[in-house]
Order: structure tokens, then sequence, then C-alpha cells
């Protein structure tokens, strides 16, 4: 089949160069060939290029002369020629199957690396599974406590769920929010927005990041009282290049928040200030006197348009 294809890159380039000598029969006899060996090479490998490049020598010396298409006689000067379409297609062919090598090396090591993603879920859904069964035996008399950590600990594993699971596919922002503050009290959260379709990579990226705020707001913030609240909000505007988005994070009810971002740089910290800069985006974070407030915003590519807001809805609201 590779030397088939071959044979068809060919004769196409033999059929436009026949199209060429109408009108400009004095180009270069081979040019028309370069691009068959390329494309052979580049789907059938170098022995299907090493083909295209006889038969491109051979239909091109039977073309040199326009008026009546046979085998001229060669002079110094074609014998060079084609030497020249020789030693360049060689290079061509060289080049392609190095190419087709770092593909074929790069497909190993994503199917490797999905391997390895896969074993590594596997056993962090194992160890999760043995930690859950150890706590709960172990706080079985402490009802109260438990309700706390069984909340955390199911929050846990919809982000890992959500970022394993969801490569390949697209997200909505209220998916991603719904899924991670089912474990908490829902009267305590509220969102709103337009409906938004997020890109696989930036999904993953943005559940990571509201997974991190949440657990900020269940250790310090205004998940960690009684009274705490967190209201959400986001709208989308065309840009340049693209769609940008924008959303509100606020915090109230909840301890005293510090005058400034504590010192420390941790992975979480790292995750906030980085974590969308591949999307042009920024996370600004300040801390008020009635809680942490956030506003994350980024751009969605054109080459991933977001999908057109239904006319009959305007906002969505989950509380």
């Amino acid at each position: 089949m590779a030397l088939g294809f071959a044979v068809v890159c060919v004769a196409v380039a033999m059929a436009a160069r026949m199209l060429v000598n109408l009108v400009r029969p004095d180009i270069v006899a081979h040019a028309t060939y370069y691009p068959a060996i390329l494309i052979a090479t580049l789907i059938g490998g170098a022995r299907a290029g090493a083909l295209a490049l006889a038969l491109g020598g051979v239909a091109s010396w039977w073309t040199l002369e326009p008026s009546n298409y046979g085998f001229v006689q060669l002079t110094r000067g074609r014998v060079v020629d084609f030497v020249l379409y020789a030693v360049s297609s060689m290079v061509i062919i060289w080049a392609a199957e190095e190419y087709r090598r770092v593909v074929r090396r790069l497909d190993e090591e994503e199917r490797h690396r999905q391997r390895v993603v896969e074993e590594l879920d596997h056993r962090v859904r194992n160890k999760l599974a043995t930690v859950y069964a150890i706590l709960r035996y172990e706080l079985k008399d402490h009802k109260e406590l438990w309700d706390k950590v069984d909340g955390r600990l199911r929050a846990l594993a919809a982000t890992d769920a959500f970022v394993t699971r969801s490569e390949g596919q697209t997200a909505g922002i209220a998916d991603i929010l719904t899924a991670e503050f089912a474990p908490y009290d829902p009267s305590r959260v509220s969102f709103e927005g337009v409906p938004v379709e997020l890109p696989p990579k930036l999904a993953v990226m943005l559940a990571l990041i509201f997974h991190e705020l949440a657990t900020n707001a269940a250790k310090y913030g205004a998940l960690s009282t009684l009274e705490g609240r967190i209201a959400i909000s986001w709208a989308k505007d065309h840009a340049a290049d693209g769609e940008k988005i924008a959303i509100d994070w606020r915090e109230s009810g909840g301890p005293p928040t510090p005058a400034a971002a504590p010192p420390r740089r941790g992975f979480g910290k790292r995750l906030l200030e980085r974590g969308l800069d591949q999307f042009q985006g920024q996370i600004e974070s300040r801390f008020e006197t009635t809680g942490v407030a956030c506003r994350i915003t980024f751009t969605v590519p054109s080459s991933h348009p977001l999908p057109a807001s239904p006319p009959s809805v305007t906002a969505e609201r989950i509380v």
C-alpha cells in the first residue's frame, strides 16, 4: 500500500508537471516531484520515498521535451540537474523519515504516559478507599467529626475523578462548581452566570483552582464557620483572540482575615499564581474585612470557541 501510494503521488506530480508545461515549459523539470517525494515518505516511509524518487526521475526525464514527451539525450547540464535532484530528494527522504521516527517515539511516550496515569489513578483510588475505611472505623463513635471528614474525602475524590476522566471532554463552569461543593451545605454556597463550556485542559485547571480555593475556605475561610458564605459569579465577553471569562469569588461571614497574603509559598499558591498562564489568565486575591475576594480571568482561544448562550437563558443560579 505504501509503494502504491508513492506511485499515485508521482502520477499526480507528473500530471501537474504536464499542465505547467502548457504555460511555462522552462520551469525546472523536477519541481513538482519534490512534494510527491516528501508526502510519499511521510505517509509510506523511506522505501516509498525512494520509489517516488526513482519514478520522479524517470518521469521528469520523459517530460524534458514537452513537444514530443520522450526520453531525450542527457547532456552534461541535464546530468548535473539529475544529480542535484537525487541529492535534494535524498535529503527530503532523510528529513521526513527522521520526522516519522520522532512522531512514533512521541506516540509511544504518550501511550506510556497514559498507562502510567491510569495505574496511578488506580493506586490512588485504592489508597483513598483504604484511608476512608480506616477513618470511618476509628471515628465511628464521633459522628459529628466523621461527617466533616467524610465530606472532605468525598470532595477530594470527586476532584480526582474529574481530573482523570475529563481528558478530551468539555465541562461547564457550573458543573465544576457543583461537583466541588457537593459535600458542603448547599445553603452556604451560591453561584450564577451565563452557561459556559470549557475545553478539556482549561476545565481541568479550573477544577484544580476551585478545589484549592474551596479547601482554603474550609480550613481558614468562610466554610470554617457556621455563618460563612461563598458567592461566585462569572461572565464572558468577546476579545480579539477568543472569549474572555471573568469569575468573581467572594467569601463572607468567616473568621477575620489578615491584611495581606501569607508569605509562605506552597503548591496551592503557585497554582493560583501560574495555573492559567497558558490561557492568558490571572488570579487576583484580596483579603477584605468580610472575607477573601478573588477574581479569576482567562481567555478561551478562538480555536476552542465557546458555544453561544441559549437565547432564553440569561443566567443560571444554583443554591
